[in-house]
């Protein structure tokens, strides 16, 4: 029964992901054309998308992929890390107790709300390419590729802040094609359990 619950969570949290990233493609765009409120909404949104992920993280590692238990659990921690110092952070900037410069490579606060990105970009990568054969191939490669989305982000936002080319090419994995990818999985996921 806890493992039904997981993979229920996990199927709305994945459509929370979805609907929160596409709150966030519409917010970055007006942010972009109009200004504020919307580069704030656009920080919630991606802080509300982060958290959900979570819940999906659970829900893979309940139903099992093809790695051992001791990688998967580590693998699992890890990520589930990732998104809480991420998301820990992220809150700390819209609430104004730390600041970033987007127009530099990455330091301080901002730097490790990067490498929070990497983390969890492997992990959805990794998950996404070792999960069990309850992953339909189509969910199993756009997975991967929002993870390598996530990575080539951060390291685009390491390298030279938001105006770097990988920051970029790796926030099309990022906000366009992992809230796609979620919007999938909560289907499938929806159709796996009772």
């Amino acid at each position: 029964m806890a493992r039904v619950n997981s993979v229920r969570l996990a199927a709305q949290a994945a459509f929370v992901i979805a609907i929160a990233g596409l709150v966030g493609l519409v917010t970055i765009t007006l942010f972009f054309t109009v200004g504020q409120p919307f580069g704030t909404l656009n920080d919630l949104s991606l802080l509300v998308m982060m958290l959900a992920l979570a819940p999906v993280m659970l829900g893979f590692y309940e139903l099992g992929g093809r790695t051992s238990l001791i990688p998967a659990r580590l693998s699992l921690a890890a990520g589930i890390g990732a998104v809480v110092v991420w998301s820990i952070d992220q809150l700390a900037m819209i609430l104004g107790l730390v600041t970033f410069d987007y127009a530099q490579g990455a330091t301080g606060a901002f730097a490790l709300e990067a490498l929070m990105l990497l983390i969890v970009g492997a992990w959805l990568t990794g998950a996404s390419l070792l999960a069990g054969p309850w992953l339909k191939p189509i969910l199993r490669w756009l997975g991967a590729l929002s993870g390598i989305g996530f990575v080539v982000f951060a390291a685009g936002l390491l390298l030279g802040g938001v105006d770097h080319p990988l920051t970029y090419l790796g926030g099309v994995g990022y906000q366009v094609i992992f809230p796609i990818w979620a919007f999938l999985l909560s289907r499938h996921l929806r159709r796996r359990t009772p």
